[in-house]
């Protein structure tokens, strides 16, 4: 397992307003920040997020990510559907999650 993350215990929840496209989850992350100042400053814009694809593993791990799937579970959801693809699942998963959490996409 990776280090720093308790993989049996910590349920990541996401934080963004999201979508799918072609099977993929698309993240839409507010252009001007989540405060209320900038959700009105954003309507100025004609898209007023910006709009991040996911690949196949990241759109499994997001959908997973709902505050009650331990990361234990994803990576066994991982393994499950891509195998050797996407090993280390574990480290590759923790990598993610931490991207999630310091770009405050996620929550743990």
């Amino acid at each position: 397992m990776a280090p720093g993350l308790d993989f049996g215990t910590v349920r990541p929840r996401r934080l963004l307003e999201w979508g799918e496209e072609d099977g993929r989850c698309v993240l839409l992350r507010p252009r001007l920040g989540p405060s209320r100042l900038g959700r009105w400053a954003a309507r100025v814009f004609d898209d007023p997020h910006y709009r991040i694809r996911l690949d196949d593993v990241g759109s499994l791990i997001w959908r997973a990510c709902d505050g009650h799937t331990s990361m234990a579970d994803i990576v066994g959801r991982m393994r499950e559907r891509f195998g050797d693809r996407v090993e280390p699942a574990d480290q590759r998963l923790a990598a993610f999650v931490r991207r999630m959490l310091k770009g405050r996409m996620a929550a743990i």
